[in-house]
């Protein structure tokens, strides 16, 4: 046996009970020589982060197969932005899977033969790689039912919007709705099963670039995206990626309850820092708002009630009564500031507070928020509340 056939049997033989393995949400494990990393999380959604890597190891040579070895820039660091604004706003974490080789060595986004190029140890990272995206698929599933994965990149067009792919093409995206939303389109889409069973009963076309579509709530936060309701789809000759083998492989398109998005980011979103962690805390009100909107109307409900960054409830801060009503007071017995979320993501209060102050929240409606105090922009407490009918002071 070689080296080779003896390592992919090894993978084999520990798949299923590294797919079955309890993860500790917040955690990071890590494959061979650390080169494919696992984030595990507690919500159903998972970030995917191929083409992120800067890894350049010599036991890999350069791939010599394919025609792609462009590295995304600073997709890892806004998804990490993606997945720090969520844990602010929720307490819970999204599942995140990570290629740190650089794309020259590895493309987890295509399929093995041409991702590594017959390269053991590059097989090696693609299997894991997959393998943590099955394991967060399985832990998704079985403690919510479905969800969502988003692979994230990043795209040079010159066009400075997010391409959203669903498996379709440019060509089929310019079909009427009609035609989107017949069975032989729908059974094409990576969001398959949305299509078929989403809790408000929208048709296929109207998830894709109707007004509760994903590019639509881009493009409201002030994100242009295609396809949305702005830009339903690509123009004839204008760059537009579609999806690819992750988005394929690992969404609902094949068979699953577990939805996936390619998202292509332009670079005016991700090459600045302070413009890419705007964008990151959009992107993560956005993506909350998409699975209470389509998925989870109680998602709110279920956020965690102790962080996963270890903050914990203490006495030098609180709110209430809880629930509350036309106004609450905030208990700070330190100078900081309070940031005041819905259950979309959107900041709807935010001021220094001290000692016991009140705040009317007479203009919220009804509905479940997130509290986080900061002390020099750092997160020190953080709780979830609920405003009801009945006046709170």
């Amino acid at each position: 046996m070689t080296r080779k056939t003896y390592l992919l049997s090894i993978l084999l033989l520990l798949s299923q009970y590294a797919i079955s393995q309890a993860y500790v949400p917040g955690n990071s494990y890590f494959g061979r020589a650390d080169y494919i990393e696992y984030v595990a999380g507690n919500l159903p959604l998972i970030i995917s982060v191929p083409h992120g890597g800067g890894l350049t190891p010599a036991e890999i040579p350069d791939r010599t197969c394919g025609d792609e070895s462009v590295t995304d820039l600073y997709t890892i660091e806004l998804a990490q932005s993606i997945r720090a604004e969520i844990m602010e706003i929720t307490g819970c974490t999204p599942h995140m899977v990570i290629c740190h080789l650089k794309r020259t060595k590895l493309d987890a986004n295509r399929n093995v033969d041409i991702a590594a190029c017959g390269n053991e140890f590059a097989e090696t990272a693609w299997n894991e790689y997959h393998l943590f995206l099955d394991s967060a698929k399985v832990s998704v599933k079985r403690l919510s039912g479905k969800g969502l994965l988003i692979d994230l990149h990043g795209h040079g067009h010159s066009i400075q919007r997010l391409e959203l792919g669903y498996q379709l093409s440019a060509d089929q995206l310019r079909y009427p709705d009609a035609m989107l939303n017949e069975p032989e389109i729908i059974n094409l889409s990576s969001i398959r099963n949305l299509a078929l069973y989403n809790i408000t009963n929208l048709m296929h076309s109207e998830l894709l670039r109707g007004f509760y579509s994903l590019g639509t709530l881009f493009a409201s936060r002030g994100y242009p995206a295609v396809p949305g309701i702005d830009e339903p789809y690509p123009l004839s000759g204008e760059p537009y990626f579609s999806g690819g083998y992750i988005s394929e492989r690992h969404g609902s398109l094949l068979t699953g309850t577990v939805d996936a998005i390619q998202v292509e980011c332009n670079q005016e979103v991700r090459f600045e820092k302070t413009a890419r962690n705007a964008f990151g805390t959009a992107f993560a009100g956005i993506l909350l708002d998409h699975l209470i909107r389509h998925y989870f109307p109680g998602l709110p409900d279920t956020y965690c009630t102790s962080s996963g960054s270890g903050l914990q409830y203490n006495r030098e801060y609180g709110i209430y009564p809880v629930p509350f009503g036309d106004h609450l007071t905030v208990r700070a017995l330190m100078p900081c500031q309070l940031s005041i979320y819905d259950n979309s993501g959107r900041i709807v209060v935010a001021r220094s507070v001290e000692d016991n102050e009140v705040i009317n929240t007479g203009n919220l409606i009804n509905g479940t928020y997130v509290a986080v105090f900061r002390i020099s922009g750092k997160p020190v407490y953080r709780c979830k509340m609920t405003k009801g009918s009945t006046p709170g002071r």
